[in-house]
């Protein structure tokens, strides 16, 4: 993450020294831009090219923009790069007496409700919120999904549960919640509500007539294959499989194999487009996996191991049950566990 702090008036570039050397403290990545001619000391950096340009370089899901100066400065200066709530980040506006921190965009999603109020702790400000959820101290279905890195399936529907809540009316609650009582307004299980979310990897899951999926990472891809797969062939057989099975590709934590398998530029081509790690296991630590395996005689002569999807999958998991057991086509091979997850209010 990447915080950038744009001044451009002296006093401005003096709170901008003083906050980037507090935030240092906590984040590694800080820098302050200002305009040239009040870049006087080592802290500040003058804009090296038009602030626009500098704007867009940094304008990314995951980093926090700080402009100290008047709203509309940030406005217009976002205002060309602005795509969603799921992509822009997080943005504040601190006016040059640090009297006031606003949380201008991506309160939730992308953080900027409680970055404003930490960097406003940080200040002795106050921190400025307008988000109606938080105004209103009701259930936020994004900060949820935040706060427990579950993917959003349609924001058009979390922004339709916020509303709801807002409105004063249920909305359904399905998945793995810890025994904690749940925010008002929500209700678990209930399926004869018109609307709800369920905490799932799987898209053919709705138990509402409006369901919203929050995905978590929870899927693990046991992989085999056949030395010199075509990494095509391999990617197709797996997305044939998701596909079938009704699975999220942003469900999937991570690709399994053995160590034999480490450096197959199928598989390794395969992780690096679903953006996933891949790991590998021992021969022997496969076999100490403990479980109901479709054992090959064929891969334990080459492997040493009866098994490598199955039970690589399992040992990531740390679970003895596979959702989907070894299936094979044409030289690969795909199991899949899931990995147990509790979530928090």
């Amino acid at each position: 993450m990447d915080i950038v702090i744009f001044s451009f008036t002296k006093t401005a570039s003096d709170l901008s020294v003083t906050l980037q050397n507090k935030l240092s403290e906590s984040y590694a990545s800080c820098i302050s831009y200002t305009m040239e001619k009040y870049a006087t000391c080592p802290e500040l950096t003058p804009f090296p090219i038009s602030l626009k340009d500098t704007v867009s370089s940094y304008f990314k899901k995951g980093n926090v923009l700080i402009f100290i100066g008047a709203c509309g400065i940030a406005v217009r200066s976002i205002a060309p790069f602005l795509e969603d709530k799921t992509k822009d980040p997080c943005v504040l506006t601190i006016d040059e007496k640090a009297q006031y921190v606003i949380s201008l965009l991506s309160g939730h999603l992308g953080g900027g409700n409680d970055f404003a109020a930490f960097v406003a702790d940080l200040l002795n400000a106050t921190p400025i919120i307008s988000t109606a959820t938080d105004l209103n101290q009701r259930f936020a279905v994004d900060v949820f999904a935040k706060k427990n890195q579950l993917s959003l399936s349609d924001m058009k529907i979390a922004k339709k549960i916020s509303a709801t809540l807002l409105d004063g009316y249920q909305v359904g609650i399905d998945g793995n919640i810890s025994n904690e009582t749940l925010p008002k307004g929500l209700t678990y299980h209930n399926i004869s509500l018109p609307l709800g979310f369920s905490i799932t990897p799987f898209s053919n899951h709705c138990p509402y007539k409006e369901t919203l999926h929050l995905i978590p990472r929870q899927v693990v891809l046991g992989v085999g294959c056949k030395r010199h797969t075509p990494p095509q062939k391999l990617h197709s057989f797996v997305m044939d499989i998701l596909k079938r099975e009704h699975i999220y590709l942003e469900s999937i934590a991570c690709i399994t194999s053995i160590d034999l398998k480490k450096e197959e530029e199928a598989i390794v081509s395969l992780a690096k487009e679903l953006q996933v790690p891949f790991f590998t296991y021992s021969s022997q630590e496969l076999l100490n996996i403990t479980g109901d395996f479709t054992s090959s005689d064929f891969v334990k002569n080459i492997t040493g191991v009866d098994n490598v999807c199955e039970r690589s999958s399992l040992a990531y998991s740390h679970t003895r049950e596979l959702y989907l057991r070894k299936t094979p086509q044409d030289g690969c091979t795909i199991a899949i566990s899931l990995i147990p997850m509790e979530f928090h209010f």
